[in-house]
């Protein structure tokens, strides 16, 4: 038990799961600016179907999302590329687009059968987008991380959290055996950078 609870506080010592705790934020900002804007659009302002209305709510809320992730969650600077971050974005963002938006379509379908109100048939359009965008979370972090905006995509530049382990792991290697005196220093150097401010 102590030793599953010392690599917990060890993992979140790492730039991982700092990453992921950044991208569970603006997942939440998003998510917001998602509700909010499909809540407005199809049961307040009634602009379209609920099909139509989650589009709009997709684009809108896939903006901030973009520039945030990018930006705050993956720390790139300067203009984006192209093809290897605004395309492949989008393209992603199109895939849960189009998925949420059959969700939404089949929940407005039968929220006649199942809503006795206007207000249930809207609340039952938002909650097949959420369950949707929930259920799509971690498969977009893992395609965000690993291909558009994490290390991989770098190509042959690494990373700060990569030169930092690698740093870790040839102090490790100078130490030899000394490094197994001390319980889990092999292992921690082997994961991601350690964050020396917590």
């Amino acid at each position: 038990m102590a030793s599953l609870v010392s690599q917990v506080l060890a993992f979140r010592r790492t730039a991982h799961f700092k990453r992921l705790w950044k991208y569970a934020s603006v997942s939440i900002v998003s998510t917001l600016v998602t509700q909010v804007v499909l809540f407005l659009t199809y049961h307040v302002l009634t602009w379209g179907s609920a099909m139509e209305c989650n589009v709009i709510a997709t684009v809108v809320a896939s903006v901030p999302a973009y520039y945030l992730n990018r930006s705050w969650t993956w720390g790139k600077k300067g203009r984006s590329n192209l093809w290897a971050e605004i395309v492949p974005f989008w393209s992603i963002a199109l895939i849960a687009m189009v998925l949420s938006t059959a969700a939404v379509g089949v929940a407005a379908h039968n929220a006649d059968r199942i809503a006795k109100g206007s207000l249930e048939r809207a609340l039952l359009v938002n909650g097949a987008n959420l369950v949707t965008y929930a259920l799509l979370w971690t498969a977009r972090y893992f395609v965000l991380n690993r291909f558009l905006f994490g290390s991989r995509a770098a190509g042959s530049q690494s990373a700060p959290d990569e030169d930092a382990a690698s740093v870790g792991a040839s102090a490790v290697m100078i130490a030899g055996e000394g490094a197994d005196l001390v319980p889990g220093l092999s292992e921690l150097a082997s994961t991601d950078s350690v964050d020396p401010a917590l």
